[in-house]
């Protein structure tokens, strides 16, 4: 008895943690040389200033956005703008063509150094829906974050 019950505990811890788990791992500590990592919150304060910073990607269509990682506040958005030259691109790329073909359940954790600009009053992006904009100078870090909480069903094109 003792036996059978010690091989079904083995069975059973062997099959929780064969299960895939996600790691959100903290901002890299980046050289002396490299900007002080800020919240994302505060990065409207510091408008044209080259900032270290955390935030997510995701939306939809062509509706994009990056907006904090933490919960201090939601009212902080902006349009992501990434130029194909900067360092890293090539690494990530792939990363970004996932979540804009799996939107309905993948968005990215995006470690990086770059400028806010909030200048043009018409707004950023896809019909000026976001109040600013995010020029990255330097991709840190990303990370890519398939949601396992909700059943991922494909939104029905209609």
């Amino acid at each position: 008895m003792k036996l059978r019950l010690f091989i079904l505990l083995l069975f059973v811890t062997g099959i929780v943690s064969a299960q895939k788990k996600q790691v959100m791992f903290p901002p890299p500590v980046l050289g002396v040389d490299a900007p002080e990592f800020i919240d994302f919150c505060e990065v409207p304060e510091h408008k044209n200033e080259l900032v270290y910073t955390r935030f997510y990607y995701s939306g939809i269509d062509e509706y994009w956005s990056i907006y904090p990682a933490s919960k201090k506040c939601n009212n902080v958005r902006a349009d992501l703008d990434i130029p194909e030259s900067i360092g890293r691109w090539n690494e990530y790329k792939q990363y970004f063509k996932d979540i804009h073909n799996h939107y309905w359940d993948r968005y990215l954790i995006i470690d990086a150094i770059g400028t806010y600009d909030d200048s043009n009053k018409s707004g950023y992006g896809h019909l000026g829906t976001n109040p600013a904009k995010f020029v990255v100078k330097y991709l840190v870090n990303v990370q890519r974050i398939v949601n396992v909480k909700k059943k991922a069903v494909k939104p029905s094109s209609h």
